[in-house]
């Protein structure tokens, strides 16, 4: 029986959105930002700090010291966090994460529905502009430049490329609707159940 489900996202694709509706109808508990606040925590680092190392690989600028010495760099030690935390939810709660790696930090657990949700780009644009109301100078490079990071990111934390279909259980575009695709996994997940 699946009782976590991971939802990876293309930048725009109202994936976030998606994850809040399946979790009020199936009633259980929505992780997102929540992961990164706990992970900042833990760290005694300031939130804004740990989001932006939470976004982008490791450089060999993003060291952090510790008494007289160099440790391991920031972007490191964030996701060696959220991988801790993401794996303590999933054993402790029924839960959804939205989460760029949790369907590869969680890849050795049974009971995961994993999904990636896209959308065509000038759909995520769209909604970035109209929707979510985000005010950029370039929506298009905007958008672009998320989604190259967040790819960046997870292939470099990872052994497995970014968006690839076999990495999840379902893929799904979001322009069938939010509350469409929110039924879809919300009925995947109670097939699994049984």
């Amino acid at each position: 029986m699946p009782r976590i489900i991971t939802i990876a996202r293309e930048y725009g694709s109202g994936g976030r959105i998606i994850a809040q509706k399946v979790a009020e109808k199936l009633g259980i508990i929505y992780y997102d930002n929540e992961i990164i606040d706990l992970a900042a925590k833990e760290l005694g680092i300031d939130v804004d700090t740990i989001r932006k190392a939470s976004e982008e690989k490791t450089s060999s600028f993003m060291y952090t010291m510790s008494s007289s010495a160099f440790t391991l760099p920031l972007n490191d030690q964030v996701f060696a966090m959220q991988s801790k935390i993401i794996r303590h939810i999933a054993k402790h709660d029924t839960c959804i994460i939205v989460n760029g790696c949790a369907d590869y930090i969680l890849e050795d657990y049974d009971d995961v529905l994993t999904v990636f949700i896209h959308a065509p780009f000038d759909s995520r644009v769209k909604r970035v502009k109209e929707d979510y109301q985000e005010e950029h100078d370039d929506y298009e490079k905007f958008v672009a430049r998320k989604d190259k990071a967040r790819s960046h990111y997870y292939n470099y934390y990872t052994t497995k490329k970014w968006g690839q279909l076999t990495n999840f259980d379902l893929t799904i575009n979001s322009d069938v609707g939010l509350d469409e695709v929110a039924d879809i996994i919300v009925q995947l997940y109670q097939l699994k159940e049984k």
